[in-house]
């Protein structure tokens, strides 16, 4: 091939490529509300221990394929009161700060194409929450999480935009033994366990900037 004609097409393919793949990479930061529940304990003092609401934060970079689908990783950030409600019925008692970070890997459907100026969508996630403490005797621990949710994309413009979502994650923590089953038909018993999650609901918003 002659030289003056792999250069236009080398000059061709320099501006091609690079407006191909232009506006499929994402970057938001968000702050909101989590509502958090709580978890049935077995212990000597309480049988319950409660989360509080709180205030979260945090940040997602995620990637476009197409006009509909997308992949992302996101980072949410908690730290709430965490109570024991006693035995005896009486008051809750505060034990600890509870910090949770959450990193999940998400998949998102939009409703519609890249360049509409709302773009509605839902997600499903799989990740993990780190739990911690400022409590010295109570030790932190990493636990199988999973979310899903929905909300809405605003372009203000090809690059900026705004981002509002409702997310339900609810975090992986223990199984209990139960007791046991007995197939009355098959014969077999088998044992039976109770999971227990700490389940988390939040509203959020933010900026986002594509490019």
């Amino acid at each position: 091939m002659k030289k003056r004609v792999v250069v236009p097409l080398c000059l061709a393919l320099f501006v091609v490529l690079p407006s191909a793949f232009a506006q499929n990479f994402e970057i938001s930061g968000h702050i909101g509300r989590q509502f958090n529940g709580g978890v049935d304990l077995s212990t000597v003092f309480f049988d319950r221990l409660e989360v509080s609401d709180s205030m979260n934060y945090g940040a997602t970079a995620g990637y476009l394929f197409g006009g509909y689908y997308g992949a992302e990783f996101q980072w949410n950030h908690t730290r709430a009161d965490a109570s024991g409600q006693p035995f005896n019925g009486g008051s809750d008692v505060k034990l600890f700060k509870l910090n949770q970070n959450q990193y999940m890997g998400n998949f998102l459907l939009h409703f519609k194409g890249q360049e509409a100026k709302l773009r509605p969508f839902v997600f499903i996630g799989l990740g993990a929450s780190s739990l911690s403490t400022n409590h010295p005797d109570v030790s932190g621990a990493t636990r199988f999480a999973f979310a899903f949710g929905g909300g809405a994309k605003y372009n203000l413009s090809r690059h900026f935009g705004l981002r509002g979502q409702a997310k339900y994650s609810p975090t992986y923590l223990a199984t209990t033994h139960e007791g046991y089953w007995c197939d009355p038909f098959w014969g077999g018993c088998w044992a039976v366990g109770n999971d227990h999650y700490l389940h988390e609901f939040d509203l959020s918003g933010g900026v986002t900037l594509r490019f």
